[in-house]
């Protein structure tokens, strides 16, 4: 499962535009994209719908991070510098050769994982198990399929599934056992989000009462899920800046919506487009500036370093609130006049 074999194989085979078409295809399985999806589900079909599917993208990066921290597993090009991450095109100035796991069923050689913890300039990212791209394919995918009961996506989802996993290793950034454990992890989420969606807390969490600042269980348990549990995961280092923010962000807008109602999901199809477009373009913007602005900031410490990433993701999360916001104030959520 952590072998370097396979990989350098299936590299072997491919062509310069067989990369490029995986690297399109791992984009379809990255945040990014889903919450694109997501957003566009949210502003542009169904809000209740949408809201749920932001909960289980939040709880799936939150749960992926977690894992890729307590695991702190390698990727494939750091244990062996034959195989190329095709992804990025970044030369491999590995140390080490031809040091996969001998056997299918063994770990990660034991001194490579020794070296690797002792570095001291990786980051989250450089963690490899389990994947990131599958866990939120499996996830997502499969909880658009559960929430929409919709037969064509349900066959499209394993599909996505194959596809977005196959890429992941053919670029050179997992091995087989890091897409079969993302899988496993988006298919327990799925599990999770399939019971929510079947339990009586659904309905209360789309309840104003439920998110008033009252001590009563309900409203605790939204609470410490939505809020207490990242910023402890955070504390105790165990979920990056950026997760967290975006884990904030999103809920700190769903509370302010919450407090003044469900948007309606009424609308002609030229009122949920511009929803869409506004979403979009405020989520879109406020990276965008953002990322500009932070990058003309200089020399840092690693206190603003973490300050940053989570205004990073913070900010442009919360903007989920202001496009309600703004499509509210230019009448976008109103049913048109012939559709009366």
């Amino acid at each position: 499962m952590f072998q370097t074999e396979p990989i350098i194989y299936l590299q072997s085979l491919g062509t310069q535009w067989f990369t490029f078409l995986m690297i399109l295809i791992t984009t379809m399985g990255s945040s990014s994209f889903l919450v694109a999806l997501i957003v566009i589900t949210t502003f542009g079909f169904n809000f209740k719908k949408g809201v749920l599917l932001f909960q289980l993208l939040l709880w799936t990066g939150l749960v992926i991070e977690t894992l890729k921290i307590l695991v702190a597993f390698p990727r494939p090009d750091f244990v062996d510098n034959r195989v190329f991450n095709l992804e990025s095109g970044i030369e491999n100035t590995s140390p080490f050769k031809g040091n996969g796991s001998g056997d299918v069923f063994a770990l990660p050689d034991k001194q490579i994982l020794k070296a690797f913890r002792l570095q001291e300039a990786f980051t989250i990212s450089s963690f490899g198990f389990p994947s990131g791209h599958v866990a939120l394919t499996t996830a997502l995918w499969g909880g658009i399929a559960t929430v929409f009961n919709n037969r064509i996506i349900r066959v499209i989802t394993p599909l996505m599934i194959i596809v977005v996993a196959f890429s992941r290793v053919y670029l050179g950034r997992h091995f087989i056992g890091d897409v079969l454990g993302g899988t496993i992890v988006g298919l327990i989420l799925l599990v999770f989000f399939t019971h929510f969606l079947k339990s009586p807390l659904k309905d209360d969490f789309f309840k104003k009462e439920s998110f008033k600042f009252a001590f009563r269980l309900q409203n605790l348990l939204f609470y410490s899920f939505m809020f207490f549990i990242p910023i402890l995961f955070t504390a105790l280092s165990l979920v990056s800046a950026d997760v967290a923010g975006y884990y904030l962000g999103t809920n700190v807008a769903y509370l302010l919506i919450i407090r003044k109602g469900i948007p309606d999901d009424t609308g002609s199809t030229a009122q949920r487009a511009s929803r869409i477009f506004i979403a979009l373009l405020l989520l879109g913007v406020s990276s965008l500036i953002l990322d500009i602005w932070f990058k003309t900031a200089g020399t840092i410490d690693y206190l603003q370093f973490t300050l940053i990433a989570f205004l990073k993701t913070f900010i442009p999360a919360s903007t989920v609130w202001a496009s309600v916001v703004v499509c509210t104030k230019l009448d976008l959520y109103r049913r048109d006049k012939g559709s009366l």
